[in-house]
């Protein structure tokens, strides 16, 4: 009976203390850890969160996951790596799949989760997304009573003031590059001062913003989230220092 298994692994977002037990429990299980890097010998960001955890003699792969314009390019690279999983599976090994966040969450495991057959079993472990751990660190509440919420992945086809006028919350996530499109609609709106944006949250190079007035585009990082309360957040600063 093969022993093979594979797992997808939520890190979080920079704090290591965050990784759940139950994360730390399947990294001393696994015979291959793979780490997605979006460029070639870039490094990742998910192996510095976890490294402390992982069992030495487990063998690190990375593999590439390119942000390319072309879908087809991009499926490519998706079906390479995994067939070099599966290389792995089939040789009866226990592979974790490590994740920026929660792995269910604009994650690139999900693309590998597409090629599997099924066969092999699967576990996934949650992991706290970029918006729950800046909600819970700065005492922030995401939403109350009969408030909704939406976690909108910004692009350039974004409809931004719809996507405003459409919740009472909004997280927008990868606002990188398209900050200054969600800058002017959030002006429009009249929103600009019910925001906090929050860069590399977790880590020792954390930045926290209020005012997105003075930044440029190209000096947001990627690891950037925003959110939006559209009742407010002046009460709420009380708790951020």
């Amino acid at each position: 009976m093969s022993t093979a298994r594979f797992y997808g692994i939520g890190v979080g977002v920079g704090d290591p203390e965050m990784i759940t037990l139950k994360a730390i429990k399947a990294f001393k299980e696994l015979d291959v850890v793979v780490l997605p890097e979006a460029k070639k010998a870039e490094g990742s960001t998910a192996y510095e969160i976890a490294k402390e955890y992982l069992k030495e003699s487990a063998e690190t792969m990375f593999v590439e996951f390119p942000m390319l314009k072309s879908v087809e390019a991009r499926k490519e690279f998706r079906k390479k790596n995994a067939d070099m999983i599966l290389e792995h599976l089939k040789a009866g090994k226990k592979v974790g799949f490590l994740t920026i966040g929660d792995p269910m969450t604009y994650s690139t495991y999900v693309y590998i989760l597409e090629y599997l057959d099924g066969e092999i079993p699967v576990e996934t472990i949650p992991g706290i997304s970029s918006f729950s751990d800046m909600s819970s660190r700065f005492n922030l509440p995401l939403v109350m009573g009969e408030e909704s919420l939406k976690v909108i992945s910004l692009n350039c086809d974004t409809d931004v003031i719809h996507e405003i006028n459409s919740a009472d919350n909004i997280v927008f996530m990868k606002v990188s590059r398209n900050f200054d499109k969600l800058r002017a609609g959030l002006e429009a709106t009249g929103n600009l001062e019910n925001v906090i944006m929050v860069s590399n949250c977790g880590k020792e190079t954390q930045a926290i913003n209020f005012d997105l007035t003075k930044l440029e585009e190209a000096d947001i990082p990627y690891f950037t989230t925003l959110i939006l309360k559209k009742g407010g957040i002046n009460q709420w600063k009380k708790f951020i220092s």
